[in-house]
């Protein structure tokens, strides 16, 4: 733990953590790689895993007073799993540690735990076996839709009817007959209440035939059963209905201007423009999401890994005709960089294609790029001090992925995406302001590696796509040119952030649907599909 804090770039849930904390934090963990250690193995014979697997759960589950925490009916079910497989379990079968983990989890699934019995005295719920034997005043017949009850007939290509038969095996229809007959014996009863689910999972559902057959039979008796019945329903429906309804408005907290921002980098503006609750909950609550673990890393992280690869190449060779193995080098950095990953074969399969791909396209434009350069500076740190209109200083930070410098002293700002690229139409009306608003930093010389007053000529995106081919998405428009909406960024991220010094300017959520970002590590603190069910006002919806 202690060398996590200690490294270049630490969690940010670690950050601030208390010393004490962090003891305990590794403590806890060292409890649990001793609790683990029998189950760390390569392989073995089945009794061995399931010894192991026992003995690593009893660590686990003990109490300080030594006794075993595996108590109720699902710590008893896992005890006599246990049991049963130590007993059956052949010698001769010899398995990994997925393999186990795949066996443990198929077998363990077909376990049923019966949990406390808690409900009404009055009230039973059986099944058809069971109903069979009782009688009862009043008895309620759910699950009378089709397939369900009856179930569905299933047929074995591979054991046909007449096959069935030369064996001694019953039809398939035998079980329609047995519930038609389990039907009619509960229908005996003093009071039945007959219920169907009109969907199941979403999908609507077909009236079981013995209700479509009851319902030819009595012809006219049928509509006065379904009357009856609609009391019934609207007494459930009364017990789920709320007194009034409430839902809350669209949150717009607004704390003091003290604990505000003072700095933010270019990304984090384009938050505050799409999603303002989303810097609040950040900056200001300081939440910081914590990842899944043992998650498998996903599109984002294997765009970072990336990146890093081109940059690390980059700076190998930061000026002058690249050399003639600079694919297979990068093919190499990217054999390295995803060295965790190449053990998946789904990876390697999918993934690994993709990146030598990316690798062939990014050699290409590389090359071509090169001619005229005189500088090309990767993953540069910018930051400039801005005056905003009460007088305080806001600090604007940025780190560009590459800023090539022709020889004729123009500068270009190139960012590289292996997601998805911001159009022309988002840039302009300043909901995707990360290159612009470099521009202005480049401009006013807030990077080192461009010296003062760089004059910024050109800007894109550069897009890794599914093949070889590179997406260069350049930002230019009809009726402005770049240093117009650079300027028209600046003069509104400088009103935009003075707006935020009011102390009655609150950090509302998802100000603008239409240029909202598709998904925040923070929507389900702001409620969104909540208030934004009836538009976010707190009207009723």
């Amino acid at each position: 733990a202690r060398a996590l804090i200690d490294g270049a770039h630490p969690p940010r849930p670690l950050r601030g953590t208390p010393p004490e904390r962090l003891d305990e934090a590794e403590a806890l963990l060292e409890d649990l790689l001793s609790a683990l250690e029998p189950l760390r193995r390569s392989a073995g014979p089945l009794p061995d895993w399931v010894a192991a697997h026992d003995e690593a759960v009893t660590a686990l589950t003990e109490t300080e007073a030594g006794a075993t925490g595996l108590i109720g009916p699902d710590g008893h079910s896992l005890l006599d799993l246990f049991e049963a497989l130590g007993d059956a379990a052949d010698p001769a079968i010899g398995l990994d540690g997925l393999g186990y983990a795949a066996l443990f989890d198929q077998i363990a699934a077909e376990v049923s735990v019966r949990g406390p019995e808690r409900s009404h005295p009055r009230l039973k719920i059986l099944g058809l076996i069971e109903a069979r034997l009782l009688s009862a005043d009043r008895i309620l017949l759910g699950g009378l839709d089709e397939a369900v009850w009856p179930p569905q007939v299933r047929t074995n290509a591979f054991l046909n009817r007449p096959m069935r038969a030369t064996l001694g095996l019953t039809p398939p229809e035998r079980r329609i007959g047995q519930a038609a007959h389990d039907f009619t014996i509960a229908m005996g009863q003093p009071e039945v209440i007959i219920s169907r689910a009109a969907k199941r999972g979403g999908a609507p559902t077909v009236p079981s035939r013995f209700l479509q057959r009851l319902a030819a039979l009595t012809g006219d008796a049928w509509q006065p059963c379904r009357d009856r019945g609609r009391r019934y329903l609207g007494l459930a429906r009364l017990l789920d209905r709320p007194t009034r309804a409430v839902t809350l408005p669209r949150p717009c907290p607004k704390p003091p201007v003290a604990l505000r921002p003072t700095r933010l980098s270019v990304t984090r503006v384009e938050t505050l423009r799409r999603d303002p609750y989303g810097v609040y909950a950040d900056r200001i609550l300081r939440l910081q999401p914590l990842e899944p673990i043992g998650a498998p890393l996903g599109p984002r992280q294997w765009g970072t890994l990336f990146h890093d690869v081109i940059a690390a190449f980059t700076t190998a060779h930061p000026l002058g005709p690249l050399p003639d193995g600079a694919e297979a080098e990068i093919l190499g950095r990217i054999e390295t960089a995803f060295a965790p990953l190449m053990a998946d074969a789904a990876f390697r399969a999918f993934m690994v294609p993709r990146l030598a791909g990316w690798a062939r396209g990014f050699v290409a434009w590389e090359r071509e790029r090169r001619a005229g350069l005189a500088a090309i500076a990767v993953e540069a740190k910018g930051e400039w001090s801005l005056t905003l209109r009460d007088g305080s200083a806001f600090a604007l930070t940025a780190h560009a992925d590459r800023l090539e410098t022709s020889r004729d002293g123009a500068v270009s700002i190139i960012d590289f995406k292996t997601g998805r690229v911001p159009s022309r139409r988002e840039v302009q009306v300043g909901f995707a302001p990360q290159l612009t608003l470099e521009a202005a930093l480049a401009r006013m010389g807030g990077f080192a590696a461009l010296g003062p007053e760089a004059a910024v000529g050109d800007a894109l995106y550069v897009g890794f796509g599914s093949d070889a081919t590179l997406n260069v998405t350049r930002l230019e428009w009809k009726d402005r040119s770049l240093p117009e909406v650079v300027d028209e960024h600046l003069s509104g991220l400088v009103a935009l952030l003075s707006d935020f010094r009011r102390p009655e300017m609150g950090y509302l959520a998802r100000p603008y649907p239409q240029f909202e970002a598709r998904h925040s590590d923070y929507d389900h603190l702001s409620r969104v599909k909540e208030w934004s069910a009836n538009g976010g006002d707190g009207s009723d919806a």
